[in-house]
C-alpha cells in the first residue's frame, strides 16, 4: 500500500474494468441485519460476515463473466458459494468445520433436497453411549435416540442427510437453551446427572419431523436460489486442496482477531457429528483464531511485515499478565494462519483475479489491531494492488460480552471492505 501508514487507510478509485460497489445505501454495508432471512440466513445461526444480498450485489460487479469460478476460502455456512449459485456462478467453499459445511450444503442444495427423513425404527438391541459428547447436555436416553438418528441419516442421500443433520442441531440447541450464558460463544455443561435434559424417543422424533418440514417450506418458498451446486470442501483456507490458477473471484472475510472460540460455540453440534472438543482438541486447535496454542510455538518471534510486526511487540509490551506469554503466542499464531492462507489464496489464483475482503478491526485490552490494513499488507507482498478500501463504524461487536475487557479504552471499530486486483 504503497504511501499509506497504519491509521491512514485510503479510498482508492477503481480501476475501469472494476466497479466497486458504492459503501452507501442500504445494499452497500455488508453487516448482517439482526433478522435475515434472504439465502435461508435464518435456517441455522451459524456466524457470516455478510450478508446473502450484499454477497449477490458484491459478485454481480466483482464476477461479471459466466464462466468466473469464485472462491470463499473461509466459507462458513454457505453465504458466499450461495450468493455464487444464485448468480450462476461455479463456486467452492472451503471450511475446516464440519457443522458449517453441512449448514452451506443444505443452503445450496434448496431443489435437491425433496423429502425429509422418517424416524429411524427403534432396534430391540443397544449400544454404548457411555463415552458419547452428547452426555455433556443429554441424557443416556435421549443421547441413544439421537445416535439412532445419525446411524439412520448417514445412508441416505447426501440431501436427506443434510437436511437431517440441521434439524438434529436446531433441535439439540432449542433442548439445550439452559446451558447458554451471556457470552453468545461459551456453553456450559451439565454439572451433574440431575441436570440432563431427557425427552422421550416418540417426542424427538416429532420435533425432528416437525423441524424438517419446516426446513423443506422454506427451502421450497426460496425462488431465487437454485443454479449450479457448489462444491464443498472440508478444508484449512492455508493448504487449499486446489490447483494453481484456477479460481477468478474470492470474496471471503476471514476469522477475525477477537479471541472467539466458534469450536466452543457449536460444540453441542459438534458433539451431534460426533466429535468431543473436550477430548480431542484436534479440530479446536486446527481453526484460526483458535484461543489454543498450538505446539511448537517457541520463543523467537518469526518475520513479519510492518504492521503485524508493530501488533506483536505492542502485546509483547503490554503490561497486562499474560501478554508477553499466552497473549502473544495466540497473536502469533493468528498472523502464521493469516500469512500462510493469503500464500494459498495467491496460489490458487489467476492473474487479474480479484479479492474482497470484509474484515473486522477489534482490540487486544487498548491496542488497536488495523486488521484490515495487516490483511492489505500481506496481499500487496504477494503482489496484489488494493482498489479500494471502504471502512464502516461497527456498533454490534461480540466482544463487547466480556466484561473484564471493558475497562480499557477503546476507540471506534470499523469492519471494511477491502478488494484487491492481482498482477
Amino acid at each position: 500500500m504503497t504511501g499509506t501508514r497504519a491509521g491512514q487507510l485510503t479510498h482508492q478509485p477503481a480501476l475501469p474494468n472494476l466497479k466497486v460497489p458504492s459503501a452507501s445505501g442500504p445494499k452497500g454495508s455488508p453487516k448482517r441485519p439482526r433478522e435475515e432471512t434472504a439465502g435461508l440466513a435464518d435456517v441455522f445461526p451459524y456466524y457470516a460476515g455478510f450478508s446473502f444480498e450484499w454477497a449477490r450485489d458484491q459478485l454481480s460487479v466483482i464476477a461479471p463473466n459466466d464462466d468466473d469460478v469464485v472462491l470463499d476460502p473461509w466459507n462458513g455456512s454457505g453465504t458466499t458459494t450461495l450468493a455464487a449459485t444464485s448468480n450462476g456462478h461455479r463456486s467452492v467453499g472451503i471450511d475446516l468445520n464440519p457443522i458449517a459445511n453441512l449448514v452451506a450444503s443444505l443452503r445450496g442444495g434448496v431443489h435437491a433436497v425433496t423429502e425429509a427423513s422418517d424416524p429411524p425404527p427403534k432396534p430391540s438391541g443397544s449400544f454404548s453411549t457411555a463415552t458419547d459428547p452428547l452426555l455433556s447436555w443429554l441424557s443416556p436416553q435421549t443421547v441413544l435416540r439421537v445416535r439412532q438418528w445419525t446411524n439412520h441419516l448417514q445412508s441416505q442421500a447426501k440431501p436427506v442427510s443434510a437436511l437431517g443433520y440441521v434439524s438434529l442441531f436446531r433441535v439439540v440447541r432449542r433442548l439445550t437453551e439452559r446451558f447458554e450464558g451471556s457470552n453468545p460463544t461459551w456453553v456450559k455443561r451439565a454439572a451433574s446427572p440431575d441436570q440432563l435434559v431427557h425427552v422421550e424417543s416418540d417426542q424427538l422424533d416429532v420435533l425432528l419431523v416437525a423441524d424438517q418440514r419446516y426446513i423443506l417450506n422454506r427451502l421450497r418458498s426460496s425462488d431465487e436460489l437454485g443454479g449450479i451446486q457448489a462444491t464443498l470442501i472440508t478444508a484449512s483456507a492455508n493448504r487449499l486442496p486446489l490447483a494453481n490458477r484456477s479460481v477468478d473471484v474470492v470474496l471471503t472475510s476471514p476469522p477475525y482477531l477477537t479471541r472467539i472460540d466458534y469450536a466452543v460455540a457449536y460444540a453441542r453440534e459438534l458433539a451431534v457429528v460426533g466429535v468431543d472438543i473436550a477430548k480431542d482438541r484436534s479440530l479446536r486447535s486446527s481453526l484460526m483464531g483458535t484461543t489454543l496454542i498450538r505446539p511448537g510455538q517457541t520463543a523467537n518471534v518469526p518475520s513479519y511485515r510492518t504492521l503485524a510486526t508493530s501488533l506483536v511487540n505492542d502485546v509483547s509490551k503490554h503490561k497486562s499478565k499474560a501478554s508477553a506469554g499466552y497473549y502473544l503466542k495466540q497473536v502469533r499464531q493468528y498472523l502464521d494462519d493469516l500469512s500462510s492462507s493469503f500464500d494459498e489464496i495467491t496460489r490458487v489464483t489467476k492473474d487479474e483475479a480479484t479479492l474482497t475482503l470484509v474484515v473486522q478491526d477489534s482490540y487486544y485490552k487498548d491496542i488497536h489491531i488495523r486488521l484490515a490494513e495487516i490483511c492489505i499488507e500481506e496481499a500487496e507482498a504477494r503482489g496484489w494492488k488494493l482498489y479500494a478500501a471502504s471502512p464502516k463504524e461497527v456498533t454490534r461487536l461480540l466482544t463487547a460480552v466480556n466484561t473484564a475487557a471493558r475497562k480499557y479504552p477503546k476507540g471506534k471499530v470499523n469492519e471494511t471492505v477491502v478488494t484487491l486486483k492481482k498482477g
